[in-house]
């Protein structure tokens, strides 16, 4: 009997060489990047962010190659590695491109090809919209949601067409002309990247709605994997939404913590995809949600605590100290019985199950002991698991003095 295609490529692998490929291309690529930056004497005003994206670079490149050398039959992996690479050839050219400009005068060799490597970042992004389609098993649900996704990899090379041929300078390296940009093909190359700049956003849409549809529809252990992935796509969406309205310098640290949850996506799936304490979920979410509102209740009552504070003893003191030691005082108290609180409140909510199992046992802990009747304990045994695991069959073996069950 044979088995199925996917199954032996499973168990098959990758060639060593193509494994190796994989996972020292990405490594390379960030290191590169971070290294081309910290060369600079006059560094880009997003210098500071070159870092961050050297990080996404590696993580969503080495994560790609950690869940395809595993499961290569699994798409995802190899969307996960192609990101990465993508990302990583456009970065590491923006950044050869602009240290032969800046320190050069354009004299490295490469220069202009590393320019034009700029020009992956774009398609690259449009790629991404993919993930959230084919994720956990690397299949679309549907030939509709196939066909959504070609539409979605046709604007991706529409995008690249457009850009690799516009004339004029290239996007990333103004003082760098396209060898290839064609002034006849100026109004069809500007309506390409026209179109792929509308049509990311449907697409994002399009893309959130798989994993949505897929779900509601999906088994206990998809509904899982999923959760890890919306989770720190979640954070990294409301991080973006938070930097865009706060004022300098705050709303550059919210767009690092965001970049730090781009970087945490391709994780997120690989732990979900290779099912690595993937029932945990429930108690990460419950646990994030408690902290996050305890830090913004604590923070809530510092400010007016001190602002109360300050108004009643600052006529007395001529100053607002003691205030602010009071009100950090007051919050350090406030801190283990709220916590305790607002954790129990979310668990209820967020982690049921494992909140319900910890109830269980301390009631089953708090019945029996004082209890020394065995029929009585075992019984209370017996009920207490049946209740909690609900089994199909139940029994309870106890050894006996001399050895009898």
């Amino acid at each position: 009997m044979t088995q199925p295609r996917a199954l032996r490529m499973s168990h098959a692998g990758l060639h060593p060489a193509v494994a190796i490929v994989m996972w020292s291309l990405p490594i390379a690529l960030a290191i590169l990047t971070i290294g081309l930056v910290m060369v600079l004497r006059e560094a880009p005003e997003d210098a500071w962010a070159l870092p961050l994206y050297g990080l996404i670079v590696a993580t969503w490149g080495v994560t790609g190659a950690f869940v395809t050398t595993r499961r290569p039959d699994n798409r995802i992996g190899w969307l996960l590695w192609l990101i990465g690479v993508g990302l990583g050839l456009a970065l590491t050219g923006q950044a050869w491109a602009h240290l032969s400009i800046a320190e050069f005068d354009g004299t490295l060799p490469g220069t202009v090809a590393a320019a034009m490597l700029g020009l992956l970042f774009g398609p690259t992004l449009v790629l991404v919209v993919l993930v959230p389609m084919l994720f956990p098993d690397g299949h679309f649900m549907s030939r509709r949601w196939a066909a959504a996704g070609v539409v979605i990899i046709v604007i991706s090379v529409l995008v690249l067409i457009g850009t690799a041929l516009q004339p004029g300078p290239i996007e990333g390296a103004p003082e760098v002309d396209n060898p290839l940009g064609s002034a006849a093909l100026a109004d069809v190359t500007r309506a390409l990247v026209e179109l792929g700049s509308l049509g990311f956003l449907p697409a994002l849409v399009i893309g959130i709605a798989a994993a949505v549809v897929r779900f509601r529809r999906g088994s206990a252990v998809e509904r899982k994997q999923i959760k890890w992935f919306g989770s720190v796509l979640v954070l990294a969406l409301s991080m973006f939404l938070t930097a865009s309205v706060l004022p300098q310098p705050y709303a550059q640290w919210a767009w690092v913590v965001a970049s730090l949850s781009i970087a945490l996506i391709p994780i997120a799936i690989g732990v979900a995809v290779l099912r690595y304490r993937l029932y945990e979920i429930d108690r990460l979410i419950s646990r994030t949600i408690g902290w996050a509102l305890v830090t913004g209740l604590l923070v809530g009552a510092f400010a007016l605590l001190v602002l109360g504070s300050s108004a009643v003893l600052e006529p007395l003191t001529g100053g607002n100290t003691l205030a602010v030691a009071g009100s950090t005082l007051v919050v350090a108290l406030l801190f283990a019985p709220l916590r305790s609180r607002v954790q129990r409140a979310v668990d209820r909510r967020f982690d049921r199950s494992r909140y319900d199992g910890e109830r269980t046992l301390a009631a089953f802990g708090e019945r029996l002991r004082d209890e020394v009747d065995l029929p009585t304990i075992r019984a209370d045994v017996l009920a207490t698991v049946e209740t909690s695991v609900r089994p199909t069959r139940v029994g309870l073996w106890l050894r006996g003095p001399g050895g009898e069950a």
